[in-house]
This record gives structure tokens, sequence and C-alpha cells, in this order.
């Protein structure tokens, strides 16, 4: 029986580092696609210093914001 605990927590320990990563993929991506089709122009070698600007404050901004929304559904559900 403690074999199959243990089998189980293993198994439940996966699926979240899994899900996790997941998450952070899809954060990511959806970065990327966002701050790159506002920020850069056309495509080049470099990034010029006012995109580098643009891309670094997008991100900032992006990831603020979805921190905001954790906070307020982690809030939310503890209120219940």
């Amino acid at each position: 029986a403690m074999d199959a605990k243990t089998t189980k927590e293993d198994v439940m320990q996966q699926v979240r580092q899994e899900m996790e990563t997941q998450l952070m993929q899809d954060i990511y991506n959806s970065i990327t696609a966002k701050c790159f089709s506002k920020c850069v122009g056309k495509p080049a070698d470099r990034l010029d210093k006012t995109e580098q600007t643009c891309l670094a404050k997008c991100v900032d901004r992006f990831l603020e914001s979805r921190q905001v929304v954790t906070d307020t559904m982690i809030d939310r559900g503890s209120r219940k």
C-alpha cells in the first residue's frame, strides 16, 4: 500500500510540474506574440534601441497584469 501511495504522489507531482511548465510556455508564447507585433516594425538582424525599450516595457506590463489577475483569483478563492 505504501508503494502505491508513493507512486500516486509521484504522479501527482509530475502532473503539477507539467502543468506549470505548460503555463509558463503559454505565458512566454503570449508575451512573444503580443509584444513582438506591438514593438517590432520590420524584422531585422538586430533590434534597435526603441524596439528594445518597447519590448522591455511590454514584457513588464504583461507580467504585472498576469500577477494582478493571479492575486485576484487567489483572493477570491480564499474568500469562498
